[in-house]
């Protein structure tokens, strides 16, 4: 295989297969079809968004969420951007998230909370 990281894969993929379905998702209460071009635009859009924000190649960056499409665009708007992800598990205790923060010095964390669709 030529791509040498998981982001460049990803980006391949984008490029091959931009009209085909990469994720079906649930909203409203109705799944959605995705394609690999929607999943791309919404990881450029992440990526372009953290380096507005200031983080910088190598940076360690927090990922909290529950096992959704969000998180995989996320984890790879976060590689695309040559940051490192920490993944933060929505399972993990408060104590445990506290420690994860504090051993990597990560300045900022942000989770969003809602309510999530599907099963």
């Amino acid at each position: 295989m030529t791509d040498s990281t998981l982001a460049h894969m990803f980006w391949s993929r984008v490029d091959e297969s931009g009209a085909l379905p990469a994720h079906v998702v649930k909203r409203g209460g109705r799944w959605l079809t995705l394609t690999w071009a929607e999943a791309g635009e919404r990881v450029a859009n992440a990526a372009q968004a953290l380096l507005a924000l200031g983080r910088q190649k190598g940076e360690a960056v927090a990922l909290l969420s529950g096992s959704r499409a969000e998180w995989v665009w996320a984890d790879f708007a976060i590689l695309s951007a040559g940051c490192i992800t920490v993944p933060i598990y929505s399972t993990y205790t408060p104590e445990q998230i506290a420690d994860l923060v504090n051993e990597r010095r990560l300045g900022r964390c942000r989770a969003a909370a809602g309510k999530e669709d599907g099963p």
